[in-house]
């Protein structure tokens, strides 16, 4: 039976790289952990900061409930990796039958897809609070509040649907010798998998799209904004930054953060799918690749926000 790193596709490899796999995988492994945890940590400092707000009184914005969901969905995800990798290093079979191996495979899919959609939202977002009064997004801004949360339930019955391919491709293999290659993929039948890939391709087409159109139309207004403020003020004066504006800045890094990472993750799975022999270097790097933006997020977000900054 051929086993897969977690979660992932069929790895045959050579003896070389067999070798070359055994002096660098101690080394990947720690900066692989070492780097979860971090982004583990940032996430959940994230969510305690807003939630904190919240408990004082803070009246939360709808930006704020996104947020929260965000960085929820990167805990989940980067604590589902970290456990699997855990045990593979220390040995430990945490995860030994066919529902363990579904279940962590479950949600790190959902949760990963849930990544990109929650993003594209909080752009869409972020382009309706700074909208001027002229455009029919304002007409929206007021009717969020009454929508974000039942917006956000909906964002994962889609993510739910799709990743139950999981339930029927993974499997626990009994002959294991590591938690790390315990869980295995069988193939769909191909018109199954055909669908599936359309569904997948649609969702992140559509996120993708979206998250596009929001942060130009936001990178105008601010472009917009920054003209109108050098008109009305001097060389010499240097006017303050209005906390939305701030958001939306914030906002805009925050996509470019994911796009990186995304098309990162998209051109080394193709460059690994169609190559006729995997390079357990690139394996690795794709990996980092793909938790990087759920570890970075938190950063970027406690950096550039003012609004929930940490008290000095």
């Amino acid at each position: 039976t051929s086993h897969l790193l977690p979660f992932t596709e069929f790895h045959y490899l050579s003896l070389r790289e067999q070798v070359i796999r055994s002096e660098l995988l101690p080394v990947l492994e720690v900066f692989f952990l070492s780097q979860t945890g971090v982004g583990i940590m940032g996430n959940s400092l994230l969510n305690m900061l807003y939630l904190s707000s919240f408990l004082l009184g803070s009246k939360p914005k709808p930006t704020d409930l996104v947020i929260i969901h965000l960085a929820l969905v990167h805990t989940m995800m980067l604590l589902t990796r970290w456990i699997t990798r855990t045990a593979g290093i220390l040995g430990l079979r945490v995860i030994q039958t066919n529902a363990e191996c579904k279940l962590f495979a479950y949600v790190y899919h959902i949760t990963r897809d849930l990544s990109l959609c929650t993003t594209s939202l909080l752009s869409m977002l972020q382009a309706i609070t700074i909208s001027p009064s002229t455009s029919y997004l304002f007409q929206l801004k007021t009717q969020i509040p009454h929508f974000i949360l039942p917006v956000l339930a909906i964002l994962w019955i889609p993510n739910l649907l799709i990743s139950t391919k999981l339930l029927y491709q993974v499997v626990a293999s009994p002959n294991a010798t590591s938690a790390e290659s315990n869980c295995y993929t069988v193939p769909l039948s191909t018109p199954l998998q055909g669908l599936i890939l359309i569904l997948m391709a649609l969702r992140d087409i559509f996120s993708l799209g979206l998250m596009s159109c929001s942060s130009g139309y936001m990178v105008l207004l601010l472009h917009r904004h920054r003209r109108q403020i050098l008109h009305l003020h001097s060389s010499s004066q240097a006017p303050e930054t209005s906390p939305e504006r701030q958001a939306t800045k914030t906002i805009v890094l925050l996509v470019s953060c994911f796009v990186v990472f995304y098309c990162g993750d998209f051109f080394l799975s193709l460059f690994l799918g169609t190559s006729m022999k995997n390079n357990v270097i690139l394996l690795n790097i794709s990996m980092f690749v793909v938790s990087g933006y759920a570890i970075v997020s938190p950063f970027v977000l406690l950096t550039c926000d003012t609004s929930h900054q940490i008290p000095k």
